[in-house]
Parts: C-alpha cells; structure tokens; sequence
C-alpha cells in the first residue's frame, strides 16, 4: 500500500497502530469458492448461493477498506504539509513581531508607551500550533 508507506516515510505513522493487517497489505486470493464447492461434489442447495454472495461482499468490503486506508493515508500527509506551513507562518509572523519590537526601541517612546505596548501584547495568548491527531 503505497500511501502507508509515504506516511511512515513522512514520520506521520500513528503511534501505537503497529502493522497493517495482513488482509490491506496483500492482494486478495484468487479464485472463486464456487469452484470448490463444485468440486467437492456436495449438495448444498442454496447454501451455495448464500457462499457466494458473502464471499463477493467480503470482496466488496475490502476494497472499501483498501480505498479509505488510502484516503486517510493521504489526508494524514496533507495534514502534514499543512503543520509545516502553519509552522512557517508563526515563524515569520515571530520574526516581524521583533522587528517591530527593535523598532519601538529605536524610537526611544517613553516608559508609558512602553507599558501600554506590553500589557496589550501580554492580553494575547500565546501561539501554539494545534495537534494535528489521526486514528485509523
């Protein structure tokens, strides 16, 4: 499963979910159930049917799993992509915050300015970055 293993790459693996299960990470088994029911040469009457359309859901369900693994392996990459960005952003957002600071110094304002500045930046909550979680 290729997105699994861009998401392991990227670090982005959650934690605690150990392996795949063996059924997302080998391709499904060949054949058809019907052919050894044939062969066996019972009579099972409608129980066959019933064999069949259960072995074709269980087909189903599996590719249902296959495709949203998928999708969430691909959205945990995205989430990734974004937590980098946001880092950026606050990065550079910290970094005009002290040259303005440098700037107000510069200036020489009086110590009542300077108070006012601090007391309106200390109203502020600090910036933190959210925790982007995944469970599968």
């Amino acid at each position: 499963m290729e997105p699994w293993v861009q998401l392991k790459q990227a670090g982005l693996e959650p934690s605690g979910l150990g392996p795949l299960p063996k059924a997302l990470r080998v391709p499904p088994p060949e054949g058809n159930p019907g052919q050894a029911l044939m062969s066996s040469g019972a009579e099972l009457g409608g129980a066959r049917e019933l064999i069949l359309w259960i072995w074709e859901e269980l087909g189903n369900l599996r590719r249902v799993d296959v495709q949203l693994l998928g999708q969430l392996c691909d959205l945990g990459l995205e989430m990734g992509t974004f937590r980098e960005e946001l880092v950026t952003i606050l990065e550079e957002e910290e970094e005009e915050e002290e040259q303005e600071e440098k700037s107000c110094v510069e200036e020489n304002k009086g110590p009542e300015e300077k108070q006012d500045e601090e007391r309106s930046r200390s109203s502020y909550p600090a910036q933190r970055l959210p925790d982007f979680g995944m469970t599968i």
